[in-house]
């Protein structure tokens, strides 16, 4: 399945009403129990607006889910800045940066949360095709120009990637159904990741055996 783009152009604001919405819609409902009725409504835009630029629920999900990851990634860019040549270091920039929005669109990081790990089954193929080059392109950024002369002989930057890519994407998926929680004290949730991830850097970084033979 191909996903698609509106099937006709629609005025920016119906648009970015319809897209805060439909984000806090499927964030709260889940795909299988959001309605399109309640959607309209909040944004205050017709049904028949609705079909006429998305044909039906699954293309306004998949409209929703392209828009807000492209949008998500040209803010974290802006966000991230310049990144440290030491990987433990560039890992911690990256997951301070990217909480830093989820901050600010809690909604918006449990929509795509759900829609990249529990995607709806009728549309988990095209989804994952979607946004697996998203990923893929974000750990190329993430490894590129690090400095490799601390790493142990025989240890490569794919391997490296692997393991923290595991670690700290479990993380993300635990901090991740915490955004379903209201009300949620934010603030409070940052202070105990950054422990966390502070936690695992070291951990990874020195080891976890105190003697290792």
């Amino acid at each position: 399945m191909k996903l698609e783009l509106p099937l006709h152009p629609i005025p920016e604001d119906k648009r970015a009403a319809l897209l805060a919405a439909t984000v806090h819609e499927f964030a709260a409902n889940g795909y299988l129990a959001a309605s399109t009725n309640r959607i309209v409504e909040a944004a205050d835009v017709s049904k028949g607006l609705l079909f006429h630029h998305f044909g039906d629920k699954k293309g306004l999900y998949v409209y929703a889910v392209q828009t807000c990851i492209t949008e998500l990634m040209r803010r974290f860019d802006e966000r991230l800045g310049p990144t440290s040549p030491d990987l433990f270091e560039r890992l911690r920039q990256y997951v301070l940066a990217k909480w830093s929005l989820v901050e600010e669109q809690p909604s918006t990081f449990a929509f795509l949360q759900e829609a990249m790990t529990d995607p709806p089954a009728e549309l988990r193929d095209a989804l994952l095709a979607s946004t697996a080059e998203i990923t893929a392109s974000t750990y190329r950024r993430l490894f590129q120009g690090i400095d490799t002369s601390a790493f142990r002989p025989g240890v490569t930057v794919e391997q490296a990637m692997h393991l923290l890519s595991w670690t700290f994407d479990g993380l993300g998926r635990q901090y991740a159904t915490l955004l379903r929680q209201q009300p949620l004290d934010l603030e409070s949730v940052r202070n105990v990741m950054v422990g966390e991830v502070d936690t695992y850097v070291a951990m990874l970084r020195h080891g976890i055996e105190a003697n290792p033979t």
